[in-house]
């Protein structure tokens, strides 16, 4: 994950105002499945994370509140059980065998 700070309320208006290029004091208060799912899109591409959202906790989301408290639990369920990745080098560098004469590390 990022070093983002997980959207409250106020980020997900903003994130669906931008699905509808409109302000975010108009994005009305019930979700469409549509938007829903532009929402989730939007979560993954922001936090480098695919979330895990199976369809009883997808159909459970009705509301803005309702999304951006699952989003954020999906968000920090994903990126909690991901480590960083570790460089191709490094990795190897970690396998390889000590060349010989080379001091100990």
């Amino acid at each position: 994950m990022t070093g983002l700070a997980l959207p409250g309320r106020a980020e997900v208006l903003e994130m669906l105002a931008a699905f509808g290029q409109r302000a975010a004091d108009s994005v009305p208060e019930e979700l469409g499945s549509l938007e829903l799912t532009w929402l989730v899109t939007e979560f993954e591409q922001r936090y480098g994370v695919e979330l895990e959202l199976d369809d009883e906790r997808f159909e459970a989301v009705r509301t803005v509140d309702d999304a951006a408290e699952v989003l954020r639990a999906a968000v920090l369920t994903a990126s909690a059980s991901t480590s960083p990745p570790v460089p191709a080098a490094l990795a190897a560098a970690e396998r390889a065998p000590a060349a010989p004469g080379a001091a100990p590390s």
